[in-house]
């Protein structure tokens, strides 16, 4: 009797445990549908994120038109934008993010991304806005000496010792400006290259590299140096490569109207900002502050001066080759009909006069023929030589370059010849004419 009692309390206990155990599962299970449920309401109430990235041939209207925005706002993001950002200098694979309202019927942000380190951003509070956020970076540099070898060129012993295609061809450029590589380059000149790069979180922002400094050493060459030059606005149009005596080494580039380069809307055809149209661009605009100075871009007469609805205030100046600059949309005209003009004198001021979204200049030029023409192409004359203040503030910058030189360890590139049949090599070991 006794056993007895003890095996039935012994069964009620373990009915009591089993009890408590399916307990738990349940309330354990309820917890998960309720975490659940939560994550699920926050889902459903929280903004809701769109990444994409540009494909090759879109712009940025194409980006937004693929979200799904309407015209109005895409035009109103864009003229946004178009006075913080060069806007036709996208590239494809730089990312954009669209942040819409929980039940994605309105945007509430949106972001262009083009490194890993800034944002552009248009958000709507009261009305459209604009914030630029840069994330902190470090700054490193690094310089590459390297020999030509026998039936190599220049551009490829850059590649070789890893400099990407961009800064390949800015060495290129800069040192074409002295030495004419097809006639005069030969195996065993030297090169030297010092780059400044910028890292975050140990990436490297291949946009934000600068050739600080390069030079040639070559048997019937000679011996070629080129120091960058900085000025404090980081879009002068002075910025640039110079010899040491300031000369500039822009290869048969045409004197800019402004002196701040930040190009709004570029030539061809485009969205009209105002319109929303698709129309031809015949011109380059130039954002700038109103009554910031334009400049003549060569010596030339002035043919036009007047204003109409469309253009706002404008000049046209012929030049001594037939063709004609045109500057629209100017706050004040400096110049009057008939007048002659000088290369860089200050013939106006940027405004906003007749049918624009903001303080610019529309840029234009036709050649002799009347025809339009990207401006951009027009080869006539080249930068200036630096003077006085720029001068000085070179000469201190290229010290600088130099003291640092004595700090770097110099990296030697590769002396990898090309492939190529040896019976194109010439016997007196002048390079192949693709050399650049």
């Amino acid at each position: 009797m006794r056993y007895l009692l003890i095996f039935i309390l012994l069964l009620l206990g373990c009915e009591d445990k089993e009890a408590i155990a399916q307990q738990k599962r349940e309330i354990q299970l309820l917890e998960k549908k309720r975490v659940a449920d939560s994550i699920l309401e926050f889902r459903k109430s929280s903004p809701k994120q769109l990444h994409t990235e540009l494909q090759a041939g879109e712009g940025v209207f194409q980006v937004l038109e693929r979200i799904g925005l309407n015209h109005v706002l895409i035009m109103d993001i864009i003229n946004k934008l178009r006075f913080e950002v060069e806007l036709m200098n996208l590239k494809a694979g730089e990312r954009f993010t669209a942040i819409f309202n929980p039940d994605s019927t309105r945007l509430l942000e949106f972001h262009y991304k083009p490194n890993r380190a800034q944002t552009h951003k248009v958000f709507i509070k009261d009305s459209l806005e604009y914030e630029h956020i840069e994330m902190p970076t470090k700054t490193l540099r690094r310089m590459v000496k390297g020999t030509l070898a026998e039936s190599s060129t220049l551009n490829q012993s850059l590649l070789d010792a890893g400099f990407t295609r961009s800064i390949t061809q800015v060495v290129n450029g800069i040192l074409l400006c002295k030495i004419s590589f097809r006639t005069d380059a030969r195996v065993n000149d030297t090169f030297t290259v010092m780059l400044e790069e910028q890292f975050y979180q140990d990436t490297i922002i291949n946009s934000r590299t600068k050739v600080l400094f390069t030079s040639y050493q070559g048997r019937r060459a000679g011996s070629h140096e080129a120091y960058r030059y900085q000025d404090s606005d980081p879009k002068s149009s002075y910025n640039a490569h110079y010899t040491p005596s300031g000369e500039a080494l822009v290869f048969s580039g045409l004197r800019y109207p402004v002196d701040r380069l930040h190009i709004s809307s570029s030539y061809g055809m485009r969205i009209h900002p105002v319109t929303g149209g698709r129309k031809m661009h015949y011109g380059v605009d130039y954002a700038g502050r109103t009554g910031t100075p334009v400049f003549a871009v060569a010596s030339g007469k002035v043919v036009v001066s007047g204003y109409d609805k469309y253009s706002g205030n404008k000049l046209a100046v012929r030049h001594a080759d037939g063709s004609t600059s045109y500057y629209l949309h100017l706050s004040k005209r400096s110049v009057g009909l008939g007048q002659q003009v000088r290369s860089r004198q200050v013939i106006g001021k940027i405004g906003r006069t007749g049918r624009v979204t903001g303080p610019h200049l529309h840029f234009g030029f036709k050649k002799p023929n009347g025809k339009w023409m990207n401006p951009l192409q027009k080869r006539m004359i080249a930068t200036p030589k630096l003077k006085g203040k720029r001068m000085d503030s070179l000469k201190k910058q290229i010290a600088s370059i130099q003291e640092s030189s004595k700090s770097i360890k110099v990296e030697i590139a590769p002396k990898a010849p090309l492939a190529v049949d040896s019976a194109l090599v010439p016997n007196s070991k002048k390079l192949s004419d693709s050399a650049t």
